[in-house]
C-alpha cells in the first residue's frame, strides 16, 4: 500500500510540475564540421516548435514572468557560424536566442567570408596574434556589424562572457611536462609559446580568484634544466620530484596576486567586455556567463557591484520561473543527437525531473 501511495504521489507531482521547468540549452559552434551541424540544429528547433515551446532571451527570462513551457537557446563565445547558419534558422522558425560574447576577437566589419574552422583552431591563432601584436581579431568570430543586425532583429540578445576567455595558473605544484602539439590557446596565453618540456601547472578560468603569476622567463630556464638534468632520468616519478625541487628553489619567478590586484583585474577585464558590447549595439549588459563554467563566489560579489544581476553556468539541470540568478543551469550535450536532445528537453521542462537531473549530474 505504501509503495502504491508513493507511486501515485510521484505521478501527481510529475504531472503537476510538467512544463514548469525552464530548460536552457548551450551551444558553441553550428557548422558542417562541428558536433552540431546546421541540419541537426534545425531538427532541435523542429522539436521545440512541435512541443509549442516559447523561446526567451536571457533578458526576457529575467524581466518577465516566464510562461509555462518556456525554453532558452544560448551560444557561448560568438562564432561567425552563429550568423551564417544559426541566425537564418532562428528567423525561419521565429525563435529567440542569447549569445554570450568574447569581445577581444570581434572585428568591426567583415572583409571576406572565411573558411570555417573549429573553435580550438580559431582561438589558438587569435591568441598567437594577440601576443604578437596586441590585436586578437579573428574572422572566425562574428563582426560587430553582424551582431548589430542580429540584435536589431529582436531575436538575439548579447551578453558578457569575458573579453579574452583565458585561464590563469592556480598552483606551483608540477603535474607533468608539456608536449608542444598538445598545448591549447590557454597554454599559449600563459606560457607565451608552445614548447616541449615546460612544467605543467594547474589552471582555471581567470575569473575564479587570485592568480598565481609566473614570469615567462622561467619557462625557458626550466626547459634548459630539463634538457640538462632531467632528460637522463628514466623514472617519471623521480623526474617530477627533481622538477619540483627546482621550482621550489626558483620561487622568485612566482608571485600570488593580492586581493586588490585580483579585484582590479576582474573589474578591468569585465568592464572591457561589457562596455564594448553596450557601445557597439546599444543594449544593457547585465548577465555574465562563466568561461568554462568555472565559478567563484568572490567574483560574483565583484561583478554584482558592476551591475551584473545574473550568472550563467554549465551546471546541468533545469530552472524555475523564480530562478536562482546566482547560478542559472544549462544543458550541453557532447553528443547532440536528436533523440538525446529530445530526452533532455522532456526531462528538463518538468521541474521535478529537471531538479533530480541537476542533483544527479
Amino acid at each position: 500500500m505504501t509503495i502504491i501511495l508513493c507511486f501515485l504521489f510521484l505521478l501527481i507531482a510529475l504531472i503537476f510540475y510538467n512544463k514548469k521547468g525552464i530548460p536552457i540549452f548551450l551551444y558553441h559552434q553550428v557548422n558542417p564540421l562541428s558536433n552540431v551541424t546546421p541540419e541537426l540544429f534545425e531538427e532541435h528547433l523542429k522539436i521545440i516548435e512541435k512541443l509549442n515551446m516559447n523561446t526567451l532571451t536571457i533578458s526576457e527570462y529575467y524581466s518577465k514572468k516566464p510562461s509555462k513551457n518556456s525554453i532558452l537557446i544560448t551560444f557561448d563565445d560568438g562564432y561567425f557560424d552563429n550568423y551564417k547558419y544559426v541566425f537564418p534558422l532562428l528567423k525561419k522558425y521565429n525563435m529567440k536566442a542569447t549569445i554570450f560574447l568574447n569581445t577581444l576577437y570581434i572585428v568591426d566589419k567583415r572583409e571576406f567570408e572565411p573558411k570555417i574552422e573549429l573553435n580550438y583552431e580559431a582561438n589558438y591563432e587569435a591568441i598567437k596574434n594577440f601576443l604578437k601584436s596586441g590585436i586578437g581579431f579573428s574572422e572566425q568570430y562574428l563582426s560587430w556589424e553582424e551582431i548589430k543586425e542580429m540584435y536589431d532583429s529582436g531575436l538575439l540578445d548579447f551578453q558578457a562572457h569575458s573579453h579574452k576567455h583565458t585561464a590563469m595558473f592556480t598552483d606551483s605544484k608540477i603535474l607533468d611536462f608539456s608536449k608542444k602539439d598538445k598545448m591549447d590557446y590557454t597554454d599559449i596565453y600563459l606560457y607565451g609559446e608552445a614548447e616541449d618540456n615546460f612544467p605543467i601547472f594547474s589552471k582555471r578560468g581567470e575569473y575564479t580568484g587570485p592568480a598565481l603569476i609566473i614570469k615567462k622567463d622561467f619557462f625557458n630556464i626550466f626547459k634548459n634544466f630539463f634538457n640538462e638534468q632531467l632528460v637522463n632520468i628514466t623514472d617519471k616519478k623521480q623526474q617530477l620530484i627533481a622538477a619540483q625541487n627546482f621550482i621550489d628553489i626558483n620561487k622568485k619567478y612566482f608571485s600570488k596576486e593580492t586581493e586588490e590586484e585580483y579585484i582590479k583585474r576582474i573589474q578591468n577585464e569585465f568592464l572591457e567586455n561589457k562596455n564594448l558590447i553596450e557601445k557597439k549595439i546599444g543594449n544593457n549588459v547585465q548577465f555574465f556567463c562563466w568561461p568554462w563554467g568555472h565559478r567563484n563566489n568572490r567574483t560574483i560579489k565583484i561583478l554584482k557591484n558592476l551591475g551584473v544581476i545574473g550568472f550563467i553556468s554549465t551546471k546541468k539541470g533545469t530552472n524555475s520561473s523564480e530562478a536562482n540568478w546566482d547560478m542559472i543551469r544549462r544543458i550541453e550535450l557532447r553528443n547532440y543527437t536528436v533523440s538525446k536532445f529530445k530526452l533532455n528537453l522532456l526531462v528538463a521542462r518538468n521541474l521535478i525531473l529537471g531538479k533530480i537531473y541537476g542533483f544527479l549530474s
